[in-house]
């Protein structure tokens, strides 16, 4: 195994369990360094200051595991993203919010090991258009793996459909044909739905291009 840090993790996808109720989260690694790691989640649990969470994050076919304790939360726009309260007589702070930056401190060694698990990684509200007999979509793609995207639109589509995909990223137009796998109400954008979509085929032109651009996003 090649040499690893910490910051190889930025913008990978993250899975993390607090100690004290074993309640269980989801974000992007946002930042990671000099033992400070800043993690961007939806959740509807409620969560404060001085909680205590053991992290699993998943980058190029190497994980990374550590214990973390919750320093600061990031500011809200409380009309659209969330609420803050207090809790009386203390300093503690108790967020309940579609997403928002959480800053952790790392309490424990950080272990790498090989991992299996399918890597994911942010991308940047890439424009995107999935077609069809009949019809078409455009919204925009806003994560990646080496088999398929997240997508975002706001016209339903059905499971197991078939699409072809267009992703104009920096490097010219990808295209590849794919099959949806899930559509719901996206968390984090009210009247949004999210899309899942596995590439079923893509052709020998695109399929350079499609691993040069999951490179660049690394």
């Amino acid at each position: 195994m090649s040499r690893i840090s910490p910051h190889d993790f930025v913008g990978t996808r993250a899975r993390f369990q607090r100690l004290r109720d074993a309640k269980l989260f989801t974000g992007w690694i946002e930042d990671f360094k000099d033992n400070i790691v800043t993690i961007s989640t939806n959740t509807n649990h409620a969560v404060q200051i001085g909680d205590e969470f053991r992290f699993e994050g998943f980058g190029p076919q190497v994980a990374v595991v550590f214990n973390a304790k919750l320093e600061s939360i990031g500011e809200l726009d409380l009309a659209t993203q969330g609420l803050i309260t207090t809790v009386e007589g203390t300093n503690a702070r108790i967020v309940e919010a579609k997403r928002v930056k959480l800053e952790l401190f790392v309490s424990s060694p950080v272990r790498f090991s090989a991992s299996t698990e399918n890597l994911r990684m942010q991308a940047d509200n890439t424009s995107t258009v999935l077609s069809f007999p009949g019809g078409q979509v455009a919204g925009f793609t806003i994560d990646i793996a080496k088999q398929g995207i997240g997508f975002i639109c706001q016209k339903p589509l059905k499971a197991q459909q078939l699409v072809h995909v267009r992703i104009e990223t920096k490097i010219g137009p990808i295209d590849a044909e794919g099959c949806v796998r899930y559509c719901v109400p996206d968390k984090d954008r009210v009247g949004m739905l999210r899309v899942g979509v596995m590439f079923t085929d893509m052709d020998r032109v695109n399929k350079p291009r499609w691993d040069r651009f999951l490179s660049a996003v690394e």
